[in-house]
């Protein structure tokens, strides 16, 4: 692939777009970050939505308000929309909602929405868009620092750490047990009643919290 190319990832985002990234090549440094969560050069950091977290963060004005924070910290911004769109405004009662979100995004905020079907395709374009932003790569990539987190943030990105857990699965650990200890403490057969915890995930978190921490070693999580 010739020169190295180089991604920052906010430690937050799923560790499968990361595994991706990996193999094809791609240099990974996994880091909190305060805008964004991919940086792919000092002008350009890409901000990665969910087609149900866009729907989400619309309503709530989070969307808008984290499209302003990129456009004012990068030249370049880019916002991924994952996911079938289709299938989401199916589900909604007012789809023209999104359209109106899209239009403001493009339009007014002038940040190019690209939308992705899968994870897949989402860390094939990143793969694309860093090749070409730094093929003449002179500067490294600078990390905004992560604003002060306010508890309920705190508690999310907790529990979004444990193993292939993000912010959506998160949310619904923390609606259903209501503190972060009571998630660590809660037993696999309680984590499956929580959607989108099967047994395999719900086993593989408990294994985690339980395993005596052995030091000098390194054990990879999947």
């Amino acid at each position: 692939m010739g020169e190295s190319v180089r991604i920052v990832v906010d430690s937050r985002e799923p560790d499968r777009i990361i595994a991706m990234l990996t193999a094809l090549g791609i240099g990974v440094d996994r880091r909190v970050i305060g805008v964004g969560d991919y940086i792919l050069s000092p002008e350009c950091a890409v901000e990665r939505k969910t087609t149900g977290d866009f729907m989400t963060s619309m309503f709530s004005g989070r969307l808008f308000k984290q499209a302003e924070n990129l456009a004012n910290a990068y030249s370049k911004p880019i916002l991924v929309l994952e996911g079938d769109v289709a299938g989401e405004l199916e589900l909604r009662v007012n789809p023209r909602a999104f359209w109106g979100a899209l239009l403001r995004l493009e339009s007014d905020m002038g940040i190019p929405v690209i939308p992705t079907p899968t994870p897949t395709h989402t860390a094939d374009l990143l793969y694309t868009l860093a090749k070409r932003l730094q093929r003449k790569k002179t500067e490294k990539m600078p990390i905004h620092k992560p604003r002060l987190l306010t508890d309920r943030e705190w508690q999310i990105y907790i529990v979004a750490s444990l193993p292939n857990i993000g912010s959506e699965l998160s949310k619904r650990i923390l609606k259903r047990f209501k503190t972060v200890r009571n998630a660590f403490q809660a037993r696999a057969s309680d984590l499956e009643r929580v959607e989108g915890i099967g047994q395999t995930k719900a086993e593989r978190i408990t294994h985690l919290l339980d395993r005596k921490y052995e030091e000098g070693k390194i054990t990879k999580t999947g």
